[in-house]
């Protein structure tokens, strides 16, 4: 039974491995498409650290701000820090990292992300995301 899990998290790793290089792609071309990869009732709760009350945003909303966040950083890049993969189960996975962005050698900004995602008809989706502002 270890070899079956270690597998699927292997196999995930290298979903989530290519998510990141879909963020590169995003960063230094523009183009989000290989990031679109949501389920319909996916969305985003973001804490600022100063703001009392995190902000919510669905899909729609979640896809623009995206969007508009890599034309306004395009060139920036996105390092994606100790990421720590954890199974739910067999088609559930929960990825934690530290994300930070910079530019042109100086760090913007910095944030922990916490990512669920759900295979659906084969397919891996990405079913929610908090993000906090560090």
């Amino acid at each position: 039974m270890a070899d079956v899990f270690q597998k699927s998290v292997e196999q995930f790793t290298q979903v989530h491995d290519d998510f990141i290089q879909a963020w590169n792609v995003a960063m230094s071309t523009g183009k989000t498409e290989g990031l679109e990869i949501m389920t319909q009732n996916y969305y985003v709760t973001f804490f600022n650290g100063h703001v009392e009350r995190p902000e919510f945003f669905d899909r729609p909303e979640a896809v623009q701000g995206m969007r508009e966040s890599v034309e306004a950083l395009q060139g920036a890049k996105k390092r994606f820090e100790h990421r720590i993969i954890r199974q739910r189960d067999a088609g559930r996975f929960v990825v934690f990292y530290e994300m930070i962005i910079e530019k042109n050698g100086q760090e913007l900004t910095r944030f922990f992300t916490l990512e669920d995602w759900e295979e659906i008809k084969g397919q891996w989706l990405l079913t929610r995301e908090i993000t906090e502002h560090i």
